[in-house]
């Protein structure tokens, strides 16, 4: 199971964030073992089965605006889509270009992925001082 790069970004992270699967809790807390990175999320930060991603966000206090979602299946990306979700897509071949077009940031590595944190964090910022 490839984490290399994922440990540094949720070490570094200093925004909320939560795991969402279509997985059973159980098997998201087993990947999530497996990987090493089970020491980043607490009880409350892992939802499963039917919770959507604009349910997810509101259960940690935000609006879709003031997510970004992290994923790597197009089902998942399109599913954000549809809400007001910043979307980092992590490459998986061809579907690079097409989520591109569609304005969703992609990345082939995590370590990447710090720079586009840095992007969302700035615009969600200059969001909140026009408000």
């Amino acid at each position: 199971m490839e984490t290399v790069g994922v440990k540094e970004v949720l070490k570094d992270l200093e925004l909320p964030y939560f795991v969402l699967s279509t997985d059973s809790k159980t098997k998201i807390e087993d990947v999530l073992r497996k990987a090493g990175l089970n020491s980043f999320f607490t009880e409350e930060q892992i939802f499963s089965e039917s919770m959507s991603f604009p349910d997810a966000a509101k259960a940690i206090g935000l609006e879709p605006s003031e997510c970004a979602v992290v994923d790597h299946s197009k089902i998942g990306m399109e599913l954000a889509k549809k809400g007001d979700f910043w979307i980092f897509g992590k490459s998986e071949g061809a579907i690079k270009d097409e989520f591109e077009n569609k304005g969703i940031f992609m990345f082939n590595e995590f370590y990447e992925l710090r720079e586009l944190i840095d992007l969302f964090n700035a615009e969600v910022d200059l969001e909140t001082k026009k408000h």
